[in-house]
């Protein structure tokens, strides 16, 4: 059982906790299920046991091979692992530990490794498979989770490419089956609304300092801030002693600080003020979009990243009725 006070009604732990956010549950394991379709599943899953190694994920080790798991201990001198399987074992190291430290050199092995000009649908897939284990880590839960999915949704093409041109410049090849599968994660996780807009631009901020996300960094959304006029980033960056911060945001970016750094070490105190400041739903949205989030890591870790928006002032934004991140004018 995770260890948050739900019921499962004999369903597992991952049905239970996807269905307190039923439609962006749904299009996170349609991205998933894509994103095995429109890869090498074999090399995926590779990547996908390794990084439940490095975040202890016991939902995934315990149906993992034991064999293939104690051999990626010493991946890099074994010689059970091809050079291309070398290759994406690198780039997901270096993709969790720091996207912004990924080099030309790894990305080309990886490239070459998976016999593609170049790797970006390989990396979205790693990105939503990372954020999953993490979410499934967060929660502890238990095994019997599925580890793949598959989807009903149809391999589509991606749409309203008005609002995710920035994701997709000219330079890649990303499947755009897949970026319609990243485009409705993006909408389904956005348009909630159970986490106010303050407590949820807090946790943006947070996580896009942490990802080192420029883009990110420097458009800001439109919120009642709690600072007045004072830019909120420094009170996010020191929040434990923050005297403008509420105990619900502090928690809401705690939460965030264990999700992104060590999801196994949710301790009792954490989950005590989980249960005093956050609904099930809540928490379950907050730490969806978050998953959301991190797909700033695959253009981070390609190069791809466009950059600021404006070097001099930061760049208002908002989510419209349908979830779309919509720039608005500089502030």
């Amino acid at each position: 059982m995770t260890w948050l006070n739900v019921p499962t009604s004999g369903e597992n732990d991952l049905d239970t906790l996807l269905a307190l956010q039923a439609a962006a549950g749904k299009s996170l394991t349609d991205f998933l299920a894509i994103a095995e379709q429109v890869n090498d599943a074999a090399m995926l899953n590779l990547c996908r046991a390794h990084m439940a190694r490095l975040l202890s994920c016991d939902a995934v080790l315990a149906k993992a091979d034991p064999t293939l798991v104690a051999q990626l201990d010493n991946w890099h001198k074994s010689d059970v692992f091809s050079e291309a399987e070398k290759a994406a074992l690198d780039f997901t190291e270096q993709f969790m530990i720091g996207a912004r430290n990924v080099t030309p050199a790894q990305r080309q092995a990886l490239a070459s490794g998976l016999g593609v000009r170049e790797p970006s649908t390989f990396v979205y897939g790693l990105y939503i498979n990372e954020a999953f284990l993490r979410f499934l880590t967060f929660f502890d839960v238990r095994p019997g989770a599925p580890v793949t999915f598959t989807s009903d949704a149809g391999l589509g093409e991606k749409a309203d490419r008005e609002f995710i041109e920035w994701v997709d410049d000219d330079s890649s090849d990303t499947d755009p089956r897949l970026l319609a599968a990243y485009y409705g994660f993006n909408r389904a996780t956005c348009s909630l609304t159970g986490v106010d807009a303050t407590t949820d631009e807090i946790v943006r901020l947070r996580s896009a300092e942490y990802h080192d996300c420029k883009f990110c960094q420097s458009v800001r959304r439109v919120i009642d801030n709690p600072a007045g006029g004072n830019d909120l980033m420094r009170e996010v960056l020191n929040y434990r002693d923050s005297k403008i911060l509420s105990e619900r945001q502090k928690t809401a970016l705690e939460v965030l600080e264990t999700f992104v750094i060590a999801p196994a070490n949710v301790d009792d105190e954490l989950k005590a003020k989980i249960a005093r400041h956050f609904t099930p739903e809540a928490i379950v949205e907050l730490l969806l979009k978050e998953m959301f989030w991190m797909s700033n890591k695959p253009m981070i870790s390609l190069g791809t990243d466009p950059g600021a928006v404006s070097a001099e002032h930061y760049t208002d934004f908002e989510y419209d009725d349908e979830g779309n991140f919509v720039l608005l004018t500089a502030s």
